[in-house]
């Protein structure tokens, strides 16, 4: 089955057709192969979810992860409407995830995915399945939580693409003032 999307998806990919969705006012592209509502199995949506807490954990952000429950379902769903590859991504992960913790116990397994290094340069394909889970769905989430506010825990107060909050008088501005 994961050999047969594969191949679909290049196929596809190759001839450069796009299946288009509406919703409310904006376009969103969408996978010809992408189910209408993505949903993962349960086990695999609570695996993601305690990969992204222990995200949280990991790095010491500041925010409780919590609130953003919603929104990383939300970005599952996402990832599938545009490839529908992610699915079996998201349920590799977890059978990894997994095998660590029956391996290494917490919080050494999540640790081990997230230092371990590539033996190959980032840019290569992946070569084992912690590389792959890596490559396409911890380095993302992890990506994806900084974005999401985690880049104050480093002393940062801003992130490109990221508004702090409303401009109210004596607050703090939640922008760069100009130089």
């Amino acid at each position: 089955m994961q050999l047969l999307i594969a191949i679909l998806e290049q196929a596809l990919d190759a001839s450069g057709f796009q299946a288009w969705d509406y919703e409310m006012y904006q376009r969103r592209v969408k996978h010809v192969l992408s189910p209408l509502s993505p949903r993962l199995p349960d086990d695999v949506d609570q695996a993601m979810w305690e990969l992204f807490k222990a995200i949280s954990d990991f790095w010491q952000l500041d925010a409780d992860p919590d609130e953003y429950r919603v929104r990383l379902r939300s970005f599952m769903a996402d990832r599938i409407s545009l490839n529908p590859a992610y699915a079996e991504f998201y349920g590799l992960a977890k059978r990894l995830i997994d095998r660590l913790i029956a391996r290494d116990g917490l919080p050494k397994a999540y640790e081990s995915l997230f230092t371990n290094k590539p033996r190959h340069a980032p840019t290569a394909p992946p070569e084992t399945e912690l590389e792959f889970v890596q490559v396409y769905v911890a380095n993302e989430l992890i990506a994806w939580r900084i974005a999401l506010g985690g880049f104050k825990a480093f002393g940062a107060i801003n992130y490109r693409g990221y508004f702090g909050g409303a401009n109210i008088d004596g607050q703090p501005i939640p922008y760069r003032p100009k130089g």
